[in-house]
Formats: C-alpha cells, structure tokens, sequence
C-alpha cells in the first residue's frame, strides 16, 4: 500500500514538473489547416473544420514544440476541450467532463 502511494506521489510530481502547454485557439486552427495524417488515427482524436485530427501532434505543432515533449495525447485532449473543440476517444465524442484529469 505504501509503495503504490509512493508511486502515485512521484507521478503527480512528475505531471507538476512539466511544462505546461498553452496553445491559442487561432494556432491550432492555423496547424490544421495544413495539417496532414497518413498514419493509422490514434484513440485520441480531435474534430477541427470538420476534419478529425490527432489530438496529440496537433497540439504539439501548435504549441510549437518537439515531438519529444512529455505531453501525452489524454493530456492534449484536455487542452483542446478548454480550447472549445470536439474530443474523441476511439471515434466516440467525449463530454470535457469526462476527459482524464
């Protein structure tokens, strides 16, 4: 029981520490417009312009980031709902008030 506190604490930690991504709006709008996905869509997706895009590299290339960054894609779900676009988890919309903390 110990242990799994333990583990639970450092990955809180862990989350605290990273930096924090704040794209605009107007960005992510801007990213999709030429955005282009050959790969297979990942469980996470998003819906901008009526195109569904995957949530996580689009915010990253927003954010103007590496692909490298520790953001993960329930992480880049979150930012895009606070930011007023449609989430998608495995093609089923997501109300924001069920999205991962």
């Amino acid at each position: 029981m110990a242990e799994r506190r333990r583990t639970e604490r450092r990955e809180v930690e862990r989350r605290a520490a990273r930096p924090k991504l704040k794209p605009t709006r107007e960005a992510i709008l801007n990213v999709a417009k030429s955005f282009q996905w050959s790969g297979s869509m990942p469980n996470w997706t998003t819906v901008v312009d009526g195109r569904e895009l995957p949530a996580r590299p689009i915010v990253l290339k927003a954010a103007r980031v590496s692909e490298n960054n520790p953001t993960n894609s329930g992480e880049a779900a979150v930012i895009l709902s606070d930011l007023g676009f449609e989430v998608r988890y495995k093609g089923a919309t997501i109300p924001s008030d069920d999205l991962p903390d």
